[in-house]
């Protein structure tokens, strides 16, 4: 076996690896279609509306997020994926980034 063919294979082995890697992630940080998700603002117009926006889409604040200006709310994923998108917001799986509520605290 040539090096070259050699080498080829080790980097098709190598994005195959990364690939399923990548789904992993996104399963894991999709959010549910109805519980705790983590609501991050990835543009400075959304950081202020987070929670306003939560609620207009039927969510309930949990409390503060672990992230800057994230919030941790209860909701549906059909209710708040598209809306809070096109405002700047990422809508995340809630555990799966140690989102447990601190005995209901609220934000």
């Amino acid at each position: 076996m040539s090096a070259s063919v050699a080498t080829s294979k080790r980097t098709l082995i190598g994005a195959q690896i990364a690939g399923a890697l990548v789904v992993f992630a996104c399963v894991a940080l999709a959010p549910p279609a109805e519980g705790n998700m983590l609501l991050v603002p990835v543009s400075p117009q959304s950081e202020g509306r987070i929670v306003a926006l939560a609620l207009t889409r039927g969510a309930s604040v949990i409390q503060r997020g672990p992230l800057p200006s994230s919030v941790i709310v209860y909701g549906r994923r059909d209710r708040l994926f598209g809306p809070l998108a096109r405002a700047g917001v990422l809508t995340l799986a809630g555990g799966a980034v140690g989102c447990r509520p601190d005995n209901g605290a609220a934000a």
